[in-house]
């Protein structure tokens, strides 16, 4: 199991808007700086967040991102949702698979691996993550 960039990134840039919770909102600049992440790459994970309710936008010159909740009330498990649809992929999802889908014994393990895993991080705050 790998954890992709994508999913990584998500994480670190709602650890910092967490850090930065209140009203005001952060520049991806902010994040960037504090992670050393691209900003290119921030801006498409941040729409993908925004589009899941995961946090708020606004342009303009006091604009940026910023949480939509209390980091106590956002887990783990919304976030990598909100940028990948399941934790384990297998090779069924990326057609590379020999076996019929209908008779995949790994197809199964895998899809309830991922629902056990999603139920341990519901349990997985991000206000414990950015240790608030």
């Amino acid at each position: 199991m790998k954890v992709s960039k994508k999913e990584d990134f998500a994480i670190l840039l709602m650890t910092v808007l967490a850090r930065n919770f209140s009203d005001k909102y952060i520049p991806l600049s902010f994040v960037s700086k504090e992670t050393n992440l691209s900003p290119l790459f921030l801006k498409h994970i941040a729409l993908e967040l925004k589009n899941k309710g995961l946090i708020i936008s606004r342009e303009g010159i006091n604009g940026g991102y910023r949480l939509s909740r209390n980091p106590g009330n956002i887990t783990a498990a919304h976030i990598l949702a909100a940028v990948n649809k399941v934790i384990v992929k297998t090779a069924c999802d990326s057609k590379t698979c020999r076996i019929e889908k209908d008779s995949c014994i790994c197809l199964s393990f895998w899809n309830g691996f991922n629902r056990q895993m999603l139920a341990t991080l519901q349990n997985v705050k991000l206000s414990d993550i950015a240790r608030l």
